[in-house]
Formats: C-alpha cells, sequence, structure tokens
C-alpha cells in the first residue's frame, strides 16, 4: 500500500508543469482564433509570441528526461 502513496509525489511537478502548458496552450489557441476574426497588433503579436514560449517551458519542464523523468 504504500508504494501507492510514494508513485504519485514525484509526479506533482509533471502533472502540474503539463496542466499550465495544456492550459496555456489552449489559450493560444483562443486567442488565434480571435486574431483570424480580428486585426491584431504587433503588441497583442509579441504576447501570444511570449504566452507560447512560457507555455513551451512548461511542456518541456513536464517531460523533461533525468530526475523522476521518462527514464526512471
Amino acid at each position: 500500500m504504500a508504494q501507492f502513496w510514494r508513485a504519485p509525489r514525484r509526479d506533482v511537478l509533471r502533472v502540474a508543469g503539463s496542466g499550465l502548458g495544456l492550459a496555456m496552450a489552449l489559450m493560444l489557441a483562443v486567442y488565434g482564433f480571435a486574431a483570424i476574426e480580428s486585426r491584431p497588433t504587433l503588441a497583442s503579436v509579441v504576447a501570444a509570441l511570449a504566452a507560447v514560449a512560457i507555455a513551451g517551458s512548461g511542456l518541456l519542464y513536464a517531460w523533461r528526461l533525468g530526475a523522476t523523468g521518462l527514464v526512471d
């Protein structure tokens, strides 16, 4: 029974990182739809690219190899 309680503690950061990354990706998809329907400004395009970088880093952190990664 103790084995079932130890495993989820290691993956908390992975789940949190992937959840935040997927939420950001969903928000960017909605933003992309809104950008198609209207004319975006340069500032809004730069903000969207910054959000892509943040979401990508969250997803990369969630699936990194090494400490509690896919190799362990």
